[in-house]
């Protein structure tokens, strides 16, 4: 088939500009991108050319994503529409792209030998990770994965696996490793830094990857995918799978092996800094063989290896049921905020208004109904309460989306009914790391010592001074730390007891 004169002259405008500088502008060079891209992907342009003008979409797409993520690494939800926008276009472009690598697969159906096969699988291979960066960027910006996704994702997984080659599997399949490794990962629960680190990490991960048409032995760590429905996996711990269907199971279990060894050595690094007095900022994360990607520092990185590790090696279940509720609460978010409403009072507070979805007895599911005022992410602190003059109620942010860019949901995971504000400093620490906290009382079932809450990064001793305003009275003790129980990207939860031999 020739292309017509009409179609030459686009397909030439189009490769002119990808032969041209990017714009330093990331958002004019993405609707630059799609304007070219409507018109090269018009079904009268012979196959060939479109498979070599869309070679070059691909990387200049690609080239695009990097300045997002720049943009969107520290971004607080949920995102202004000037930041939004953008991204949600970038999303449908980049699923546009993979539709046309899966048109690219049809076009050379049937003619799995010599080139036709290494075609096949290229096209496989960019189609998935380009489908690996939509979802990246929609759970950047707390969105679901847009509809169709799945059964997308599980189409090119089935056309790699037909492929027999070990060498042809192994690249689609990694790609579609990735995207089942972050939905595992519960992608609602990390912030946008922590999830580019996870991309980065389980790109360089060299590991067996864990499709298989079997029930693998281990179910703890097992996700089985329907291949006929827009569903992410599931866990098999959380649902069985359903009967007479098409299925295919992921295991996670060598990836949490995986993060369990860069988590040993991590932690030995960080302990051998704190012996020779090093800060435990510096960059520990490279060496021989156990390079971590960039981005977060060891601190950070060790929480975040931690989550991985757990929700990789045993995802987590419901323990408790769910009641739907529909009521308004009082909310305060932030460590320094409701830190400051307990020390100087209610009066200056920030207090917003959210409506509950549902409740268990170990946790809230949220709605903002009067907007959101502050900025909101996974894993920080959030005082909620039913009514003025009710007890407040401290909990951990566990997940966050954001359907629409008006609309926030959060899930909640409570760690105390009711708490006070301190001043807290860690032995070790320098004179100007004094800072706020929160002192939890225990919890009936979870926790049998009072807990201080504390940012992220605090912990560096399992002694501290506690300075407490009560009333008339200024009370300081020496805390030893018992267990640190939790560990975010925000917020260290750690279980203390007043120390009866204080040095």
């Amino acid at each position: 088939m020739q292309a017509s004169e009409q179609q030459t002259a686009q397909i030439d405008a189009a490769l002119t500009w990808l032969a041209a500088e990017p714009n330093d502008d990331p958002v004019a060079d993405l609707a630059a991108l799609r304007g070219y891209f409507e018109q090269v992907r018009d079904p009268a342009v012979p196959g060939a050319l479109f498979a070599d003008c869309l070679i070059q979409f691909d990387a200049r797409a690609r080239d695009i994503c990097e300045r997002f993520r720049a943009r969107l690494l520290d971004a607080p939800l949920p995102l202004s529409s000037d930041l939004r926008q953008p991204t949600e276009a970038l999303i449908d472009a980049l699923l546009d792209l993979a539709a046309g690598f899966q048109r690219v697969i049809e076009d050379v159906r049937g003619r799995w030998l010599g080139g036709a096969r290494t075609d096949a699988h290229g096209s496989i291979v960019r189609a998935l990770r380009l489908s690996m960066e939509a979802y990246l960027f929609a759970s950047m910006i707390g969105a679901p994965a847009p509809a169709g996704f799945w059964l997308r994702v599980y189409g090119l997984l089935a056309a790699a696996m037909r492929i027999e080659t070990v060498k042809a599997e192994g690249g689609a399949k990694a790609s579609a490793q990735i995207i089942m490794a972050l939905a595992a990962l519960q992608p609602e629960s990390l912030t946008g830094r922590e999830l580019v680190w996870v991309r980065d990490f389980l790109d360089g991960v060299q590991c067996d990857v864990q499709f298989s048409q079997q029930r693998p032995n281990d179910e703890r760590a097992g996700y089985w995918i329907d291949l006929q429905t827009d569903e992410p996996p599931t866990a098999l711990v959380r649902r069985a799978p359903p009967a007479n269907a098409e299925l295919l199971y992921f295991a996670s279990g060598a990836l949490a092996a995986e993060v369990a060894r860069r988590l040993e050595w991590l932690e030995s690094r960080v302990a051998q800094a704190e012996v020779v007095g090093l800060e435990r900022d510096i960059d520990l994360l490279d060496a021989e063989g156990q390079a971590l990607p960039p981005g977060l520092t060891p601190l950070e990185a060790l929480s975040l290896l931690r989550r991985m590790h757990e929700r990789w090696s045993a995802p987590p279940h419901r323990g408790l049921p769910r009641r739907q509720h529909e009521y308004t609460v009082q909310v305060c978010a932030g460590l320094r905020a409701i830190w400051e409403m307990f020390r100087r009072g209610e009066a200056g507070a920030r207090i917003d208004e959210w409506m509950v979805c549902n409740e268990s007895p170990g946790g809230y599911a949220i709605m903002s109904v009067a907007g959101v005022s502050g900025a909101l992410s996974a894993g920080m602190v959030l005082a909620l309460r039913s009514d003025a003059g009710k007890p407040w109620t401290l909990c951990i942010v566990r997940w966050l989306r954001s359907d629409q860019p008006d609309q926030v949901e959060l899930g909640l995971q409570v760690v105390a009914h009711g708490g006070s504000a301190a001043t807290i400093a860690f032995r070790g620490s320098e004179l100007n790391t004094i800072q706020p906290a929160l002192i939890l009382p225990p919890l009936a079932g979870v926790r049998h010592h009072p807990a201080v809450l504390v940012k992220t990064g605090s912990y560096v001793s399992r002694r501290f001074m506690l300075v407490r305003d009560l009333e008339k009275r200024l009370y300081v003790a020496q805390g030893r730390v018992i267990s640190l129980d939790m560990q975010t990207a925000n917020i260290e939860l750690l279980q203390y007891e007043v120390d009866p031999y204080p040095i």
